[in-house]
């Protein structure tokens, strides 16, 4: 089974190849990385620490990776997209790299059961990557 700090190393390396500069990133248990905060403080919880931050020209691209489909990654890329609770620290992250506009996506292995079950959420996101084993990276869904 594909880790997911394969799948993540092997996607900053593709973005890389395509021009994007990397902001953060973190793996599992890392404790690196960058916390959002909510613009309303919830539980303590309420924060989201992306798997990868990335800029290019004028879009910030904010990735969740796993080693499997995982719903609520495709739910949480959806709200910090669509929803105004964390207006202030993507406000913050714009102005710093000079970006206007958010892009989020999954970064998944390649694999056929993962790719179906992500591709039935996938109008929640912008984009999906997947991972072959060699770390071979593609995008399968939208446009990176």
């Amino acid at each position: 089974m594909m880790r997911e700090e394969f799948v993540t190393k092997s996607i900053l390396g593709f973005l890389k190849t395509k021009g994007y500069s990397i902001i953060s990133f973190d793996f599992p248990q890392s404790g690196t990385g960058i916390l959002l905060h909510p613009d309303i403080p919830q539980d303590k919880n309420g924060g989201i620490k992306p798997d990868i931050i990335a800029s290019k020209g004028r879009f910030l691209l904010i990735m969740e990776n796993k080693e499997r489909y995982w719903k609520d990654d495709f739910e949480k890329l959806h709200r910090l997209k669509t929803c105004v609770d964390y207006t202030r620290d993507l406000k913050k992250l714009h102005s710093q790299y000079n970006t206007t506009f958010l892009k989020v996506g999954v970064g998944i292995p390649n694999n056929k059961k993962t790719i179906e079950k992500a591709l039935e959420s996938g109008r929640l996101v912008d984009f999906i990557i997947v991972v072959d084993e060699h770390g071979d990276c593609k995008v399968i869904f939208g446009k990176v």
